[in-house]
């Protein structure tokens, strides 16, 4: 699983993986970014998906997340999935 959707204190959020460092200065660079709600801090930010960053970004972290959760599956489960 590469992303969540649910909600955090009453907003809606999407949880993506992140590499640690990246996880913390995305949290320092913007308010909308918050550690994982209900999942490991240390490896996921939640995004409030009400706030101000750009489409662009979330396409970013989107991709981020992905990436990190294939590159842990197996070169078997990645032939079986075709990626």
């Amino acid at each position: 699983m590469f992303a969540l959707i649910g909600e955090a204190y009453g907003r809606p959020v999407i949880s993506l993986k992140c590499g640690i460092e990246l996880a913390e200065q995305l949290r320092e660079q913007h308010a909308d970014i918050i550690p994982g709600y209900y999942l490991n801090k240390a490896h996921w930010n939640s995004i409030y998906l009400d706030g101000a960053l750009p489409d662009s970004q979330f396409y970013q972290l989107i991709d981020i997340s992905y990436q990190l959760v294939v590159a842990g599956l197996s070169k078997k489960k990645r032939q079986e999935l075709g990626i």
